[in-house]
Formats: C-alpha cells, structure tokens, sequence
C-alpha cells in the first residue's frame, strides 16, 4: 500500500501562523536616535529663534493675541553690533528685549519679561537700553515682580543674552528709594549711569539717582519734592536726563508747575541742588513737555511739548546760561506752515545743523510727520508725512526716538500698522528723506 507523502520541508507556513520579527541592528538603532535627537534639536532652536510654539500656533490660525508694542524709547547699539530695542504695553506679556542688525536683518527675541518670572525680574520696560562699553546694555522696568513692585534696574550680556536684576527700587524709603523708573539712563562715562524715578522717594514725588556698576551702589542724588521753586505736581521726570557740559544735569517733568503744565529744570551733579528754570503755564508757550532735551553745542538745549502753541504743541530751546525759553516752532496740526500734532520723542541732532524729529499726530495723513529743524533759522521741514500704508513704509504713528545708523539714515518706529498692526521698525534716509519698513512686529514678533 503507498503511503502519502510527508509535507516537504520547505512548505511554508500557513497564513494565520507568525513569523518572529528579526532583532534591528544596534548600528541602526542608534543612526535612528542621532536623527530624532537631531530633529528635535533643530525644531527647538527655530522655534526659539522664530518667537516659539505661541507665534507657530498663531500664524497657523491666524488668531492673535495680544501683544506688546514698540516702546517710545529709542533703539541702542549695543557691544556685539546690534541694534536693541524693547517692546511694552501688554498685560498679557510685558514686554521683552529684542535685536536686530541696521538693515532689520536678523531680528529676534532675546528677552522675555513674565509675571512669574524667578529669580525675581522686572516688568514692563521702557525708555532705550544703554551700553556699559564692554558686553553689557542696561536699562529699567517700570514695574517688579515683586509685591512692591517699584520697578527694577537691570542689564543683559549682549553675547549671552542673559538678564540680571541688579537693583530693586523702594519705593518712599531707604537706601535705593524711588518707583517707577521708566527714562533711558545716561552713562556719565566714569562708571555711573544717572536716572530718575516717576514717583517715590520721601514726598513721593520722584528722586534722581545715579548708579555705580562697579559698585552696585545706587545714590539719591536729589529727592524731589513738592515744596521746590515753583512745585512739582504729581509725577516726577519720565524722560532722559541731559549734560549741560558744566556740572548740571537738566530735565523736564510732563506735569507740575503752578499750573500744572510742566517743569524745565537742573539739577547739580555734586551737591544734588535743583533747580525749577520754567514752569508751563500758557497754552501759546506750550505746555507738558515730553521726550527729554538735547544739547546743540552752542549753549542751548531743545525740547518739545506735546500740547499748546497754535494747535499741536511746540518745539522750545532753554538758554543754558540764562534759562531763558524761547518758543521756536508751534505746530499746526494737518495743514499750515508747519503741520504735524504731538511731538513726544526727543530731538536728535544729525550732525549737519539739523535737530530732528516726529509728531505723532498731525500732517497730510493725519497720523504722524518726521521733521527736521534748522538750529541756527528754527526753521521747520516736514520730512514726510505718514498716511495709512505706503509702498516704502507700511506703518504710522511715529513714537520711537530717532537713532542714527551710521549708514546715513535715521532708525526709529511706529506704535501702529505692519501685516498686523502692531506696529513697525524703519529707517529714513537723512540725505534723501526716503523711508523704508525693515520690521513688520507681530503679536509676538516679526
């Protein structure tokens, strides 16, 4: 009888039956890892170079949160070639630090400001950030942390990119009293860097400090209070202080006065003796005062006021011997022989007899001019005037003091308009007067 044949050897198995899966090879095991880590390295460093999974998930959705502003502070120069700036105004995120190179190329965030923020930072910064000459910017936070909350003073390697809290102010008391410091600090180039408070101090009225970085030491320097010559009212100086060259600091305060229109004063560097040269109190003279003066070498300091004059406020000059103020320029808002509304930035000189400067209302657009002012004639130019959007520039509302590039243009910024309104970073050509948008900010950046 046959026998049926036995299943051949090499009779595969049937299909429901499992084959065992072959180990993987320790050399592709790890090649695998090396990508992945690869990966997610580089995806962690775009996403921090590009403003994080916040602004990815937003431009992905279109949905905006609120973020900050430029500040009215100007952009710094900082020791590693940068250009920085700070952005505040935002409840939500106040504040941060960026940079940028003078052609806007590079932009990104270096700093961000947070509420809950340890080791203990500071938030909502204003006015320019300061060199230290060697690898540092330092500047000021209107507010802390910290349940005082008087503010802070701090600065940022400018390699690193790392923040250091160096003082807390405060408040009415002892030995680093003030509040609320918000004017760009001055380097006195022998190792102090002088400020100013907008509240605290003994009458809480506001203080003058100045602040040694070898040290860490901070000096009241004057105490300002309500009893001086002609009076403060309310607040103390917000804006820079200035040099007259000859042992006095000068300053404006926005409020107080008799009539509660602004203060021009000085205040001596050694003894702290201040001094109230002119108090506001006319519409046609001007009145509140904003941005800081500047020194035109040849023994006068300038300024503007936000308000009076004809309609849009003023462009003044204090004789720095005498104290005597001359009203230079009115402002005449859209029309007129010298349009703009609401010079609020400090002038800056361009080194050809010309003192420059924005309103932030005001011109043909209504919303905003950059000018140039004559320093022998006190004659007036309007530069150009803002509208809505332009072809070379796409923001409006100029707010930013004006900084020199040193590449023949002036850099500053405007607190509105951009892809997303939030406003806008561009320079302007001194010789031409033509003006560019480098940066577009973003809800949390460009």
């Amino acid at each position: 009888m046959v026998q049926p044949l036995s299943p051949h050897p090499l009779t595969p198995p049937p299909p429901s039956a499992k084959l065992p899966t072959p180990p993987m090879k320790p050399a592709l095991l790890k090649i695998l890892a090396i990508v992945l880590i690869g990966a997610l390295v580089f995806l962690g460093g775009w996403l921090l170079y590009h403003g994080g999974w916040e602004k990815l998930k937003e431009d992905w959705t279109g949905k905006y949160r609120e973020r900050p502003n430029p500040s009215r502070g100007a952009l710094a120069l900082g020791p590693d070639g940068y250009y920085w700036g700070v952005t505040s105004d935002s409840t939500e995120m106040p504040g941060y630090l960026y940079k940028m190179k003078a052609d806007g190329s590079g932009w990104r965030i270096v700093h961000t400001f947070l509420h809950n923020e340890s080791p203990i930072s500071g938030i909502y910064p204003e006015g320019s950030l300061v060199s230290d000459g060697v690898d540092s910017l330092l500047g000021t936070t209107v507010h802390s942390v910290h349940s005082s909350g008087f503010g802070t003073l701090y600065k940022v390697n400018a390699t690193t990119g790392v923040l250091t809290t160096l003082m807390e102010f405060k408040g009415k008391s002892g030995s680093e009293k003030g509040s609320g410091p918000c004017a760009t600090l001055v380097h006195d180039g022998m190792g102090s860097f002088w400020g100013s408070t907008r509240s605290g101090g003994t009458n809480h009225s506001g203080t003058i400090f100045k602040y040694s970085l070898a040290t860490g030491v901070l000096t009241t320097v004057a105490d300002i209070t309500t009893s001086a010559p002609l009076g403060f009212i309310s607040f103390g100086p917000s804006d820079a202080l200035a040099s007259d060259g000859h042992g006095y600091l000068w300053g404006i305060t926005c409020d107080g006065g008799k009539e509660n229109g602004g203060t021009v004063f000085k205040v001596h560097e050694s003894t702290g003796e201040l001094t109230v040269l002119r108090e506001f109190n006319d519409a046609k003279g001007g009145q509140l005062p904003v941005g800081g003066l500047v020194s035109d070498d040849r023994g006068f300091l300038w300024g503007t006021c936000s308000e009076g004059g004809k309609f849009g406020g003023t462009i003044f000059k204090v004789n720095a011997t005498t104290g005597a103020l001359t009203t230079v320029v009115e402002f005449t808002d859209v029309g007129g022989s010298n349009p703009g509304n609401g010079p609020r930035t400090a002038l800056v000189g361009d080194g050809h007899g010309f003192l420059w400067g924005s309103t932030l209302l005001g011109g043909r657009g209504k919303v905003g001019t950059i000018f140039k002012v004559d320093i022998a004639s006190g004659v007036l130019t309007t530069v150009m005037d803002f509208g809505i959007s332009g072809p070379t520039h796409k923001g409006y509302f100029p707010q930013g003091t004006l900084v020199i590039d040193g590449h023949g243009a002036f850099l500053g910024n405007t607190l509105a308009g951009g892809a997303k309104n939030a406003g806008t970073i561009f320079k302007i050509d001194i010789a031409t007067g033509v003006l560019t948008t480098l940066v577009e900010f973003g809800k949390v950046g460009p």
